[in-house]
């Protein structure tokens, strides 16, 4: 090789490290620098709820975490959407979050004809952060004792019965269209704007049963007014000592836990989406967030589901079964 190839060589070398200066320097000052403000993790739910508890815990664990307050806006209506869509508009630098669910990213494009996002092109999916456990409520009246009871009580009088959902496309509705599938029976929703409403009529024996987040069960059931008869799962859980499993019924399959997800807008930098995948796991690894998570009924998604990669394969994977499973139960499509 002679001098001129080697002092080409050499020019080449030294413009490649330039090029790839030019592109690592600026992602790592942005990461560097981020947060430089307030984050707004914006909840799809009333205040006071489950979810925007799951939100306050998280973000204030966050917010030390990253050196920065973290502000939870509650942004309710039309089964999540109106909030998801706000975040989907937002600046693409990681201070504007969506903490979604099942509900709001994989089925609500099933339900909805008119969606103003799409789930997966719209959003950055950052790590998913809890699973939380369903319970299966009645009304302290429904003379059953247990979901094998139940099972065939609304075999026999489903035409009479109704059940209660915080809106189209919640958990409390995706959960009753499983149920239903699991038992073979038709029970028709009745569908509130808010879980409490829901609750409250079943405590008052204006709806038969529903199932809800084993934040709120617990409550619920501790009043009397409620028979806890199931958690949708196989092992019982610490806030629920005395409610049998689903795997100790004739319905071992009939699972069901609500996936949380953390995104953000499309686009986002992927230095600043891997510090909040960081400082998510961080937060999730604190023994205190786990023992909190375990009192409430909640689980720590598998260690894959809490990359980026993983709650990206989550969704994608969750958008096809819920898909079939919508179509299947002949849920109309909602005008939003």
């Amino acid at each position: 090789m002679n001098t001129t190839t080697l002092s080409r060589t050499g020019r080449c070398r030294r413009l490649m490290l330039a090029g790839c200066a030019a592109v690592l320097l600026p992602a790592l000052a942005v990461a560097r620098d981020f947060p430089s403000k307030p984050i707004t993790l914006v909840v799809p739910a009333t205040a006071g709820g489950p979810t925007d508890l799951l939100a306050r815990t998280i973000g204030q664990a966050m917010a030390k975490d990253l050196g920065q307050p973290v502000v939870v806006e509650n942004v309710g209506g039309a089964g999540g959407t109106i909030a998801l869509a706000k975040v989907a508009r937002a600046p693409a630098d990681g201070h504007t979050l969506v903490l979604a669910n099942v509900g709001m990213l994989a089925v609500a494009p099933v339900l909805y004809d008119k969606l103003p996002y799409h789930p997966t092109s719209d959003f950055t999916p950052i790590a998913s952060v809890a699973d939380a456990t369903q319970v299966l409520s009645v009304r302290a009246g429904l003379p059953v004792q247990g979901l094998n009871d139940f099972a065939d009580y609304v075999k026999a009088n489903q035409a009479k019965m109704n059940y209660g959902t915080a809106g189209v496309g919640t958990g409390s509705h995706l959960g009753g269209i499983l149920l239903n599938a699991a038992l073979g029976t038709h029970v028709q929703p009745v569908h509130y704007k808010g879980g409490m409403q829901a609750t409250q009529d079943v405590m008052a024996g204006t709806l038969d049963f529903m199932v809800e987040g084993s934040t709120t069960a617990v409550a619920s059931i501790a009043s009397g007014k409620i028979k806890g008869l199931a958690v949708l799962r196989q092992d019982r859980i610490a806030a629920l000592p005395a409610v049998p499993p689903t795997s100790e019924s004739n319905y071992p399959d009939l699972r069901f836990e609500i996936w949380n997800m953390v995104a953000g807008p499309r686009g986002l930098p992927p230095a600043v989406a891997q510090r909040l995948n960081t400082s998510l796991n961080h937060v999730l690894a604190d023994p205190a967030m786990q023992k909190d998570f375990e009192q409430r009924g909640l689980s720590l998604p598998p260690a894959a589901q809490r990359t980026q990669a993983g709650s990206a394969e989550l969704l994608s994977s969750e958008l096809n079964r819920w898909s079939r499973l919508m179509k299947a139960s002949g849920e109309k499509t909602a005008s939003n």
